[in-house]
């Protein structure tokens, strides 16, 4: 939407018009990935996982969001040099990245801070809420928020469809958003986990298994 409002804006800037129609196609041909996967939860096979950049899939999702977070918020990102491929659906991943960039936007007050990192992990730690697909080596992607926290009554039931707590805030959630990160980690084999305390923050982390090395 916003990407068409600037061209309604600006139609005799070329470049600025190429630009967001780039965009649109974009995420146009990643919302049709998307809507097939939520038409078919449960059908995605091991034939349809691909190798896939955790770096570059986290690099364009922030691409992607562009002015969808807002700026007084800052994004820090930590990747770690020479991260392996890892087995994934790449429109899934980086549907699950929007859903955790936006839910952690959401919970930050002015000047809050988002912290993306990313890096390889040999043993999944024991808490996760998924556990991932049995792997050699997985990579960790995070996502860190400054934000007041989710309250522990609350915490087990995030990754409910339709449980939302922002039905009474000025930016009303459909509550499927965590659902769908639950469902597409479920989907590809990778592992979740959160962590948070109240006026602490929140850490989400999906655990992606390394792809195997071509025969």
């Amino acid at each position: 939407r916003g990407s068409a409002q600037l061209i309604e804006a600006h139609p005799e800037d070329r470049e600025k018009v190429h630009t967001r129609v780039t965009r649109i196609k974009t995420m146009v041909d990643q919302a049709t990935g998307i809507v097939r996967a939520m038409l078919g939860f449960g059908r995605v096979g091991d034939t349809e996982l691909k190798p896939c950049d955790a770096a570059e899939v986290v690099e364009q999702t922030l691409r992607l969001l562009g002015e969808r977070l807002r700026r007084n918020i800052r994004v820090e990102r930590a990747l770690a040099p020479n991260l392996p491929p890892v087995l994934g659906v790449r429109d899934l991943m980086q549907q699950m990245l929007v859903n955790l960039l936006l839910n952690a936007a959401d919970a930050l007050e002015p000047d809050g801070e988002i912290r993306l990192r990313a890096w390889r992990m040999d043993v999944p730690p024991a808490n996760m809420i998924l556990p991932p697909h049995p792997a050699v080596t997985y990579v960790a992607i995070e996502v860190r928020d400054t934000g007041h926290g989710i309250p522990s009554e609350i915490l087990p039931r995030i990754f409910e469809p339709f449980f939302t707590t922002k039905a009474f805030s000025s930016r009303r959630g459909t509550g499927l958003g965590l659902y769908m990160v639950y469902e597409f980690a479920k989907q590809m084999g990778h592992g979740l986990m959160v962590a948070s305390e109240p006026d602490q923050g929140t850490t989400f982390t999906i655990l992606a298994p390394v792809a195997p090395p071509p025969l």
